[in-house]
């Protein structure tokens, strides 16, 4: 309805425009008839400064209508010319020409502008912009069309391995491929350094073509490097939305295609999964979780519990890890597993790692200070926080805030961390080592680093996985694994810790393999702050 109005004023505009265009016609025949052609000049000056109006307000139809204007102006100067035999009017035939070529030049010109505002540097496909354009006149013309959001899961580590002129040809080769795929079906755009979305006919068959897509996107990518043939694979997952099935506008037709996106990735089953209501519900409770989470953040709805870690050979306590928990208003427990996720996805995870250790350093200081325990408080930090070049100096300032001692406190990373940012990560955990801070390998076994970069770290202690710990007292297999894990960490100058350890067997047994320390329901699940304080005041 507002386009419909857009529209409507944008004609009424033209339509006085040509009205003033006939009377200033007018005038330049009335002024003629009485010889005053000295004014004439002056007419055709107007004349043009109207079909410049014109142009400007609509660039299509107001540059056809200016030029058609001029057109008929200049053949009715040229039509008195040759019938008089006079020239008197060729000063205003060359003025209305150089006009006409002024017009084109500046369409010309507003056109390309206009290409170049919806179009992607790199690839020449639509950017968002542009796709938003084509999606909003397909839903307009009651058009049904498919939206495929498509995401190349593996592409930043290409580009971080290879640098960005590979990672650049790379895109461009995607380009290529999708193009030769989708043909007339549809159209490309990419609206994100490593996403897609292709928006394709109702009628055509979405699941075909975009399994088709995701074929040619997984074979091999050999591009030359500095003398060199590079090859390189790439993992992409799709979602799909349908209109007029699953929503009414752009924005939502696009935002359901990155759901069904985000679903297929997390459950690497199938890799293109189309949007359904289910999806939706879980949609409305991420907003009501991001809610939530900016609330607990505000009216401290969050709170911590602490999970003792033991030595083995004596069961001497060592410290505590610190877990997040969320209980709403209504004293209902959020789990972790739910709002974790949903943090990490934006920002948020930012600000409740900042939370988490402001509140662990504050909350445990006096106790740490007394007696000189050496005991150590472990916090869990998120990668993308990790992953930050800031991080270090936000560590310094909450240990200065609160005066917690930096040899007391451990930060606990996972591999995907260097996975994400490689060279931060490692100048990270250098620059905590600096700060006094200790650094923990959480999840150590389960992930695919390279033991090589491991091997070349500060790190102080590796968390073996609670799955690895799971099976060991019944399975040879899974004890002989656990070894290895824990000998690797012994080679690499670390101490080793076991989590999720539940039974006496279960300490038995890594107590023969030489495990440092352990953690689990076996000798303390996790406890409120005052309990955890009271055993700490008792070693």
């Amino acid at each position: 309805m507002q386009k419909m109005k857009l529209s409507v004023k944008k004609m009424i505009q033209l339509a006085l425009c040509v009205l003033i265009y006939c009377g200033i016609q007018c005038v330049i025949l009335y002024l003629d008839k009485n010889h005053l052609t000295s004014y004439n000049g002056v007419m055709t000056a107007i004349q043009f400064c109207v079909c410049l109006i014109m142009t400007f307000l609509d660039r299509r139809i107001g540059a056809k209508i200016s030029c058609v204007m001029i057109a008929l102006s200049m053949a009715d100067m040229l039509f008195v010319m040759v019938m008089t035999h006079r020239l008197a009017p060729l000063p205003g035939f060359c003025n209305l020409l150089v006009y006409m070529i002024l017009l084109v030049v500046l369409t010309k010109q507003f056109y390309d502008q206009e290409r170049d505002a919806v179009t992607d540097f790199l690839t020449g496909l639509y950017n968002q912009r542009g796709l938003y354009r084509v999606l909003r006149r397909e839903i307009e013309n009651r058009n049904p069309v498919f939206v495929v959001y498509v995401d190349l899961t593996n592409y930043k580590i290409i580009n971080d391995n290879y640098g960005h002129s590979y990672g650049d040809q790379v895109l461009r080769t995607v380009t290529e491929r999708m193009s030769e795929i989708v043909g007339g079906d549809g159209v490309l755009s990419r609206v994100g350094g490593d996403e897609f979305v292709l928006v394709l006919n109702g009628y055509c068959d979405a699941q075909e073509v975009t399994e088709r897509v995701l074929n040619r996107l997984s074979e091999k990518i050999s591009i030359l490097k500095d003398g060199s043939r590079i090859d390189s694979y790439l993992t992409a997952y799709a979602g799909i939305s349908a209109y007029p099935k699953d929503g009414e506008s752009a924005e939502e037709l696009i935002k359901f295609a990155d759901i069904a996106m985000y679903q297929a990735s997390k459950a690497k089953k199938e890799k293109i999964c189309f949007f359904n209501k289910e999806m939706e519900e879980r949609l409305k409770r991420k907003v009501e979780l991001e809610k939530l989470i900016k609330d607990s953040l505000e009216h401290d709805y969050f709170y911590l519990v602490y999970q003792p870690q033991y030595r083995l050979a004596d069961k001497k306590l060592r410290g505590f890890e610190t877990l997040l928990r969320l209980r709403e208003p209504g004293g209902e427990i959020v789990s972790p597993a739910e709002f974790i996720p949903v943090a990490e996805k934006g920002e948020l995870i930012l600000q409740i790692d900042k939370y988490v250790l402001r509140r662990a350093m504050t909350e445990y200081r006096d106790v740490v200070k007394e007696a000189d325990k050496g005991l150590i408080i472990s916090v869990n930090v998120s990668a993308k926080n990790f992953g930050r070049v800031g991080f270090v100096e936000q560590v310094r300032r909450l240990l200065k805030e609160t005066g917690f001692p930096p040899a007391n406190l451990e930060v606990e990373i996972t591999e995907y961390c260097l996975v994400q940012s490689m060279e931060t990560t490692v100048n990270n955990i250098c620059g905590l080592r600096e700060l006094g801070v200790q650094v923990a390998l959480d999840d150590f076994g389960t992930g695919y680093t390279s033991l090589s970069y491991l091997a070349k770290m500060p790190i102080n202690l590796l968390k073996v996985d609670k799955s690895l710990i799971d099976d060991i007292e019944k399975d040879d297999k899974s004890l002989d694994f656990v070894n290895a894990v824990i000998a690797m960490g012994h080679m690499m100058g670390c101490e080793v810790i076991s989590e999720g350890v539940e039974n006496e067997r279960q300490l038995d047994l890594l107590n023969d393999q030489k495990c440092d320390f352990v953690q689990g329901f076996v000798w303390g699940r996790p406890m409120d702050y005052e309990a955890a304080m009271e055993i700490a005041r008792m070693v």
